[in-house]
């Protein structure tokens, strides 16, 4: 594939990863403002607003996972789809740095939503129930995402800092998306709503090929370099 078509392929998938999750928001909420009237829950706007965060959070995940894979397929003309080294420069950790935000937005918001509609501090919610019902169980999930979120970003610092003996932290992402989705999926009401769910399945699709295709190739260059070099043969007698 043209590097070309590369980029414009991830420029309009970085287009739906923001826009697909701000759509899919409003349909599910309506307009933002009523819920300021007072005639709603306690903590309701703050629970709608932690809604966006994790719709957006979820769909810039899957993108910057994608462009991760896509970047080692294309390492030698990843100059030519990014016109140099600003991916790794400013960003890779831009983005990650923007998820992490809305993450943690996601869940203090959250918290405090429960919080006020409950009249107490949600603490339960920061801890793993997996044994209190299916809800309980899959909010852990996402509890686990996020702490490994919280040790993935930072090796990806210290990474940056020179320090290559954190980058097995940063491959924390491989468990972080998977946990994610499937917390997303299975008590997030707006994800399953047709726009966000096709999008999170053709995200998926997307991200097991070029997961699929760089481990074909890994294992390819690892056969390649284990079998050893034939000697030159000169002809002729000695």
């Amino acid at each position: 594939m043209k590097a070309g078509t590369v980029k414009y392929s991830l420029l309009a998938i970085a287009l739906a990863a923001v826009g697909i999750p701000i759509v899919t928001w409003w349909l599910s909420v309506g307009n933002p403002l009523d819920y300021l009237s007072g005639q709603f829950p306690p903590g309701q706007s703050l629970y709608i607003l932690s809604k966006l965060a994790g719709l957006l959070a979820i769909g810039l995940l899957g993108l910057q996972c994608l462009m991760a894979l896509v970047k080692r397929l294309y390492t030698s003309r990843w100059s030519q789809v990014w016109e140099g080294n600003r991916w790794s420069k400013w960003f890779h950790p831009l983005l990650g740095g923007l998820i992490f935000v809305l993450i943690l937005l996601h869940v203090s918001l959250f918290f405090s939503a429960v919080t006020l509609r409950a009249g107490a501090p949600a603490w339960g919610l920061l801890l793993p129930r997996f044994d209190q019902g299916f809800y309980n169980r899959q909010v852990s999930l996402g509890l686990i995402a996020f702490v490994l979120l919280c040790l993935n970003v930072f090796a990806g610092w210290k990474l940056a800092s020179g320090k290559g003996k954190w980058r097995i932290g940063h491959f924390l992402w491989i468990l972080i998306l998977p946990l994610s989705f499937i917390h997303a999926l299975s008590i997030g009401s707006e994800s399953r709503i047709p726009l966000m769910f096709g999008f999170l399945l053709l995200m998926s699709g997307l991200l097991s090929i070029a997961g699929l295709v760089r481990i074909r190739r890994s294992i390819a260059r690892g056969i390649q370099t284990s079998v050893p070099r034939q000697a030159p043969s000169f002809g002729g007698n000695h």
